[in-house]
């Protein structure tokens, strides 16, 4: 899928990606609609590593997770944005293959909830 290939190609330096799936909002705001089931990945190409954080708000059981590597090798020194806004970066326990994080975008995108094909941890530290 063009999308993910393009999301999965973009070195987020400075920003990450957000993307929502679904068919209403989950609330609204004066600032505007807030979405449900929403995913943000940041990628280093270079490197092959990529790090999402997912949000379901209906999820009562993990409604904020980010991926976690399964990986016995430790990721190098990686700089994964969490948000371009606040300068938050993932944690590194959080990065995973670009190869897992293709898999998972596509599961997202076929389901419409939380990937179960990489592993996933309650984290909103950021």
């Amino acid at each position: 899928m063009r999308l993910i290939e393009d999301v999965l190609a973009l070195d987020h330096v400075h920003w990450e990606t957000v993307m929502s799936v679904g068919d209403e909002e989950f609330y609204t705001t004066p600032t505007g609609p807030y979405p449900n089931h929403k995913l943000r990945i940041s990628v280093d190409p270079a490197y092959g590593y990529a790090a999402i954080n997912y949000v379901d708000h209906e999820d009562g059981t993990m409604p904020v997770a980010s991926t976690i590597s399964t990986s016995s090798l430790a990721p190098p020194e990686l700089h994964l944005i969490f948000s371009g806004q606040t300068g938050a970066v993932f944690p590194s326990i959080c990065a995973i293959s670009i190869v897992d994080a293709r898999h998972a975008l596509t599961e997202w995108i076929e389901t419409r909830v939380r990937p179960k094909c990489v592993e996933w941890q309650a984290y909103d530290e950021y």
